[in-house]
């Protein structure tokens, strides 16, 4: 098992000149939640039509004006729609929609310790390292990087109740691919190569920069909490770290992601005429059966206490072991691999005040930010009335079918601000 990386000895950049960081068109990735607005938009025809019609098409007037408890309900429902839509807008982000996929633009680690910067490195709990670049690798049975992507996000947002920190590039894993046949590379050769990546980003956190926006954007970069314009600091002053648990897990999604006794990969492949309907329940069957590998990379020094997988121990688990009888690393499904590490992070929140005060810190920008966006639009439809802001009419329609006990958009499986995995994947 590797030893542990003296990381403070580790070539710092220069601190002149400094970079510029040019944000051209999106700042999503920064900050993926709304923006408050003195106005929004009326719901079209178009829009309504894609909805559950026995709400849609029910209009809100006197005879069924809102009380006081209702209204408490409509925020409510607001709140949510501010997380969905910076889940659905992080879908369609670069990063995600093409940096999970070997037929795209996923990163290789190389790649990533050469350039000069690379925002989505950052703030990482892990990385997944996909073993192998064949045109037909990832896309057995069904299965692609892309849903084992969207797979791990929608698991990552159901342990953070819908709600995980986004900004500043938040995110579960960071994507990284290694063209080598598996048979060719061991587990220790993937430690090897993630080590020197963690070594070439905390080089770099001490490199001083300067974002740049265009002149259209003040006002966002003034009303949210994004990295200051036109201040030099360096990219841990601005917010960006290489995350706590980085440095001492990581996955591996490797030839054996789907079990040969997956019970899925039996079954008829999918026609050519198949519905959006087959395709999800295929899916949604699909994914769970997933398994990657957890890994100690054992530079866990920084850490509270040694990482320690013995709960996740299988009798029957031949993808495990170490020397001394130590398990290094264990073959587990996704939502395993996610809950282990959401509540490693959470014990060393615990352990480390100042991990805490930066978690809490995150979150109490993105609750703000919530709440004025929520006043903002309550605001508005007072002015114009409920049905005739996009965001007030669809909150009102979903309280009135979660009273019902239905749902008022088909395409969520429950509305509980989670949307079917084939609406993660974008396809």
């Amino acid at each position: 098992m590797a030893n542990c990386i003296n990381y403070s000895s580790a070539k710092e950049w220069p601190p002149e000149p400094y970079q510029e960081i040019p944000i051209y068109e999106d700042f999503g990735m920064l900050w993926p939640y709304p923006i408050s607005s003195p106005t929004y938009a009326a719901p079209s025809e178009d829009y309504r039509a894609h909805f559950n019609k026995k709400y849609a098409y029910k209009t809100l007037d006197a005879s069924n004006r809102l009380t006081i408890d209702e209204l408490e309900l409509v925020r409510r429902h607001l709140s949510d729609l501010f997380y969905e839509a910076a889940a659905l807008l992080l879908r369609f982000e670069t990063p995600f929609s093409h940096g999970w996929s070997r037929t795209l633009l996923m990163s290789k680690p190389a790649e990533v310790s050469s350039s000069t910067y690379e925002l989505d490195i950052f703030n990482k709990q892990t990385a997944v390292y996909f073993i192998g670049d064949s045109p037909d690798s990832g896309h057995d049975h069904g299965y692609t990087d892309r849903c084992l992507g969207a797979y791990m996000y929608r698991e990552w947002h159901r342990v953070h109740d819908g709600r995980p920190n986004l900004q500043r590039y938040n995110f579960f894993a960071k994507a990284l691919q290694i063209r080598k046949s598996s048979e060719s590379l061991n587990v220790a050769a993937v430690i090897d190569i993630h080590r020197r990546l963690c070594y070439s980003i905390s080089a770099r956190l001490n490199a001083v920069v300067i974002f740049r926006y265009p002149t259209q954007y003040a006002r966002e970069v003034q009303s949210t909490n994004l990295p200051q314009a036109g201040i030099a600091k360096t990219w841990r002053e601005h917010g960006f770290t290489m995350g706590h648990l980085f440095r001492a897990v990581l996955l591996v999604a490797d030839k054996n992601v789907i079990p040969e006794t997956c019970l899925v990969q039996l079954e008829l492949g999918l026609s050519d005429n198949c519905t959006r309907k087959d395709r999800v329940a295929r899916l949604e069957r699909l994914m769970p059966e997933c398994r990657v590998l957890m890994v100690r990379t054992g530079d866990d020094a920084h850490l509270s206490r040694p990482i320690s997988f013995a709960s996740l121990m299988d009798p029957l688990n031949s993808d495990q072991g170490g020397g001394s009888g130590q398990v290094d690393m264990v073959r587990v499904t996704v939502p395993v691999a996610i809950r282990f590490l959401h509540e490693l992070q959470v014990q060393e929140e615990a352990a480390y005040p100042d991990l805490r005060r930066v978690a809490d810190r995150m979150t109490e920008d993105r609750e703000r930010a919530c709440r004025e966006w929520v006043d903002s639009v309550m605001r508005h439809a007072e002015d114009v009335g409920m049905d005739r802001n996009t965001h007030t009419w669809k909150a009102v329609r979903r309280m009135w079918a979660a009273r019902d006990g239905e749902t008022f958009d088909d395409r969520q499986c429950d509305e509980t601000r989670l949307f079917p995995l084939i609406s993660w994947t974008s396809i």
